[in-house]
């Protein structure tokens, strides 16, 4: 048995015995008792090493808790106080930043781009068309970063400038205002427009503007001035399926304004109160009111159930509206949302990725908020994946047959999950395995055309060009117009 293993399986025992509980006892309301309840179970559903809670009801606190540790290899209970890499969730802050300087009368939001940093270049002439509204609402046409570069981190004054600086051959994705384009750049180019408007780095602004008069004591954008005793480390899916920490933190201040907020529960709490309150808190006001209408102002319908601000998303929950931002890099998971007309709010934390902190906090705020019984279900294959690789096939097909006859109310069926495993195989070098996996996608819904391409990826893995071949025209027959298919037949029969 693994180190990690092992360490994985006290996580688990700890958690159902509480035998290290992160916060002191006390007495819990039949709602906060219920958060707590869905909390756990969360984190046991994805395998979670540590994972912090807060929730506002009617304006107060709820409920602010902390479970499991901060990083599995030298196990330190999470507490409240712990501090996340808290990724996309940097975002609305970078807004709110701008609405200030807004207020302050040192940025139009229909200025250009260029008008604040006149060294900013692009490959084509579209790129002087680019506004700060532009950039805020996803609009701008600025490709999405390709390599964070988490392995090569930057910790100068001039990272930014030269992360804006570093798009002179870069092409934009469409004309500026046509399109929404989700784009973590164009944020983080916005932390050089904060730097030459303020005459502070983005990070001594939001310090000064925002954290301070706020009362965030803890938070900061600068991953060095996070304590160590607070820190929690990133967590990924290791070569056997189980979560370890990462080499790699996901930190480069090249990306402050898209990714390198570190908060903890009961800042993030504050926060919430901040723009419930639509920018006041303990009598000191952070934003005029006017700044808050702005900035969740609905300015881009994505979906029938969706739409963007000034970097807040928007969607309805139980026919109210939900105002919020979701997070996730590398090792990490978060949520932040807030409903104005209930003066409620949420933020979940996790240290490790691929956890559905989104659809967590739903649940969470649709139980305590609304009064629903909705349950909470996992993914299947976060549950099969404990078995594929030490029992193989015929164990795993066991596990799935039992739980769907058996505890269909704790899980999700979709094949699409049984999918994922099978490629997370793949890319551990595990093809035999990952074609035993999508087989039985293939036995389960046979219909669908995607599992029998899913076999011939697999087969294409293990150099087996003539089955390949085979499983991509099976696919074809299903479905002859499944584009990905026939791009990726053609390339086998070129070769």
């Amino acid at each position: 048995m693994s180190f990690h293993y092992r360490i994985s399986c006290i996580v688990f025992l700890c958690i159902l015995s509480s035998c290290q509980p992160a916060t002191p006892e006390k007495n819990l309301s039949p709602e906060a008792t219920r958060v707590e309840q869905l909390a756990i179970k969360q984190m046991r559903s994805f395998d979670v090493p540590g994972l912090a809670v807060g929730v506002i009801k009617n304006g107060e606190v709820l409920y602010a808790g902390a479970h499991g540790f901060q990083g599995l290899d030298s196990p330190k209970p999470l507490t409240t106080h712990s501090l996340f890499h808290m990724a996309s969730v940097s975002k609305p802050f970078v807004a709110t930043a701008m609405a200030q300087l807004l207020e302050q009368g040192k940025i139009q939001l229909d200025d250009k781009l260029t008008d604040h940093l006149p060294y900013f270049t692009m490959a084509d002439g579209m790129y002087k068309e680019i506004t700060l509204n532009h950039m805020l609402n996803h609009s701008s046409g600025i490709p999405d970063v390709e390599d964070y570069e988490w392995d090569n981190p930057q910790y100068d004054d001039g990272a930014v400038e030269r992360f804006a600086r570093s798009h002179a051959n870069i092409k934009l994705d469409f004309a500026p205002g046509t399109e929404f384009s989700y784009s973590n750049a164009a944020f983080d180019i916005l932390c050089d427009v904060i730097a030459r408007a303020s005459g502070l780095t983005f990070e001594a602004y939001v310090k000064q503007h925002i954290f301070e008069p706020v009362g965030m004591t803890n938070s900061t954008f600068l991953k060095p001035e996070v304590p160590a005793e607070l820190a929690t480390k990133p967590h990924i899916l290791g070569d056997d399926l189980r979560r370890v920490v990462s080499k790699v933190y996901p930190y480069n201040r090249r990306h402050a304004g898209s990714s390198t907020l570190h908060s903890n529960v009961e800042d993030m709490l504050l926060w919430a109160q901040v723009n419930l309150n639509k920018g006041i808190i303990n009598g000191n006001r952070i934003y005029q009111e006017s700044s808050f209408r702005l900035l969740t102002t609905s300015q881009i319908k994505i979906n029938t159930n969706r739409s963007v601000g000034l970097s807040w998303f928007q969607k309805s929950l139980k026919g109210s509206n939900m105002v919020y931002h979701s997070g996730g890099d590398l090792g990490y998971s978060t949520f932040f949302g807030f409903l104005p007309e209930q003066k409620s709010a949420i933020v979940i934390m996790t240290n490790t990725d691929g956890f559905w902190a989104q659809d967590a906090a739903s649940t969470i705020l649709a139980n305590t908020i609304f009064g629903d019984s909705l349950n909470w279900k996992a993914p299947i294959h976060y549950k099969l994946k404990d078995h594929i690789l030490t029992e193989g096939i015929e164990k795993t097909r066991q596990v799935y047959f039992d739980e769907r006859d058996q505890s269909p109310q704790n899980y999700l069926f979709s094949g699409d999950y049984i999918d994922n495993l099978g490629y997370w195989l793949i890319d551990r070098g595990q093809a035999q395995k990952a074609l035993e996996v999508f087989m039985l996608n293939v036995e389960l819904e046979p219909e669908d055309s995607g599992w029998p391409d899913s076999v011939a990826d697999a087969y294409v893995a293990m150099d087996s060009t003539e089955a390949a071949i085979k499983w991509y025209k099976k696919a074809l027959e299903m479905k002859p117009t499944q584009n990905f298919t026939i791009r990726k037949l053609n390339r086998l029969l070129q070769d």
